[in-house]
């Protein structure tokens, strides 16, 4: 029976046999596998990111490209070539056993993952320059400023300096910041920019973290700082037109040159602006006197008028015609003693527009040369007659009259004053307002400060601001400016915009 067994044991081991050679197998391939893993991650891992080549001749690089000696991420490979005689090194850039950037230029360096610095030589029959370019191999392009210098400063940026200019540029974020004359790392999270006595905060993307140039920046502690801001200046023509906007400075005045004014920074002159002298000049209003004081009669016709007339004194001559006093009363006569208005009024005036006002029984009114009384004797106060109009006052308002007596405006005002111009400055409840030299109304009196300056463009102030308003009522400039100057001589006007606090702000580090 036990001979009939050992076929039966004899078959049972040689499948335990077999299952166990199997699973040794299996065991050994895992392994290999994984170790061949092993080995291919770390030879991805040690892979360099770049590396520099210099061969003799092209067909040197030829017989290695062909090869595939190349082995890092980049390889920066130089080559000399013959020009006219002239060994040449000429420069480009491998990746992958290709050449990805053709031999073009006299040195490159590599940055950082896929950015390269490389140097051109541009020369031309009368020029002959240097330049600096940012290339991005992953994307095979160019970023070209006419640098003369490019410093890599980390984290993607990079410090540019052009013939004229020098400013930032991030080559992640394509943002370039303002020109600058030098700047700051600032706590590794802000760049300090410097320019003619003003700074400027950005971040390392170059977004502006204070918007506008400031004066100084004072740090308290070590993470908290304070942005002193400039004033901020703007020049407008007298006819609206707005020559500079956002001057920056402590101060600012019409300088001794024409045309021209000085910018105050730290009490010293930096910087001038100028304008066209091609200007329309101020015109500025004078009103014409019609009479004289003197008498331009000879002793023998003053004597005759007299003896005529029997007047007391003889006063002034206007528009031909002599005011004389008789009995208290006064009147006109004409140079040869022809009464031409009757000494029958308490005061009479001078004549303008061939109206005079008249005193009657302590009121005034307006009469013609023919003694028509057209504006009956009503008022306290009767301005002259100027444009067809006149300013008259009835003991409790201020309007303006035409010829006949009628009121020009709808609205009265509690007092007036003439401006440069020759209009007239109107005031109702402490509010200014503006009139024409015809008396017609420009502006309502609803303006806390109103000035005039010989032109059709006004400075007006509301709730403590000013503006700019035209003649037609159209702002030219919303009230924004806490301050103004006139400079006559320029016939501009300088508005100083709302005066700024300074900045304070904290960095969490």
């Amino acid at each position: 029976m036990i001979k009939g067994l050992r076929p039966i044991l004899a078959f049972f081991l040689s499948i335990v046999s077999f299952f166990t050679v199997q699973a040794q197998a299996d065991t050994s391939n895992k392994i290999t596998g994984a170790k061949a893993a092993a080995i291919q991650k770390t030879a991805t891992v040690s892979k360099p990111p770049v590396e520099y080549k210099h061969f003799p001749s092209t067909s040197a690089f030829s017989l290695a490209l062909k090869n595939k000696s190349f082995l890092s991420t980049y390889a920066v490979v130089s080559v000399v070539d013959t020009v006219a005689g002239i060994l040449r090194k000429k420069t480009g850039i491998v990746s992958n056993n290709k050449l990805i950037v053709p031999f073009e230029y006299d040195s490159v360096l590599f940055i950082n993952q896929h950015e390269f610095i490389v140097q051109a030589h541009i020369v031309t029959k009368r020029t002959y320059a240097c330049n600096y370019l940012i290339l991005d191999a992953q994307k095979n392009s160019v970023i070209d400023f006419k640098a003369i210098r490019i410093t890599f400063l980390g984290n993607h940026l990079y410090d540019i300096h052009t013939a004229t200019n020098r400013f930032l540029y991030n080559s992640l974020t394509k943002r370039s910041s303002a020109t600058f004359d030098r700047f700051a790392i600032l706590d590794s999270a802000f760049i300090l920019l410097t320019t003619a006595s003003e700074y400027q905060l950005c971040d390392h993307s170059l977004n502006d973290f204070i918007s506008s140039p400031f004066k100084v920046l004072l740090q308290a502690n070590d993470s908290t700082y304070n942005a002193v801001l400039y004033t901020e200046w703007d020049i407008y023509k007298h006819t609206g037109e707005k020559l500079f906007s956002a001057v920056r400075c402590d101060s600012i005045k019409a300088s001794a040159e024409p045309a021209t004014w000085d910018v105050y920074r730290n009490g010293n002159v930096y910087h001038r602006r100028y304008i066209s002298r091609a200007e329309t000049p101020l015109i500025v209003h004078t009103d014409s006197i019609t009479y004289s004081k003197t008498l331009n009669i000879s002793k023998l016709k003053y004597d005759t008028i007299k003896t005529m007339l029997r007047f007391d004194t003889v006063y002034y001559q206007s528009d031909n015609l002599l005011m004389y006093k008789k009995a208290g009363k006064y009147g006109y006569s004409d140079t040869i003693g022809n009464v031409k208005i009757s000494h029958q009024y308490d005061t009479i005036t001078a004549w303008h527009e061939n109206m005079a006002a008249f005193m009657f029984k302590k009121k005034w009114g307006y009469l013609t040369r023919r003694e028509e009384l057209t504006v009956q004797p009503y008022y306290m106060i009767a301005l002259p007659f100027s444009n067809g109009a006149a300013p008259v006052y009835d003991g409790k308002k201020w309007m303006f009259i035409t010829k006949n007596g009628k009121n020009i405006n709808s609205v009265m005002y509690d007092s007036i004053q003439k401006t440069i111009s020759g209009k007239w400055y109107v005031f109702s409840k402490g509010l200014a307002g503006l009139c024409d030299v015809t008396g017609r109304e420009l502006i309502p009196p609803v303006y806390e400060y109103l000035l005039d300056a010989g032109s059709d463009v006004y400075v007006f102030k509301k709730e403590y601001l000013y503006g700019l308003i035209g003649r037609d009522r159209t702002i030219i400039c919303k009230p924004m400016y806490d301050a103004f100057q006139y400079d006559k001589g320029n016939n501009c006007l300088l508005l100083k915009q709302l005066y700024q606090t300074p900045l304070l702000f904290v960095i969490h580090k």
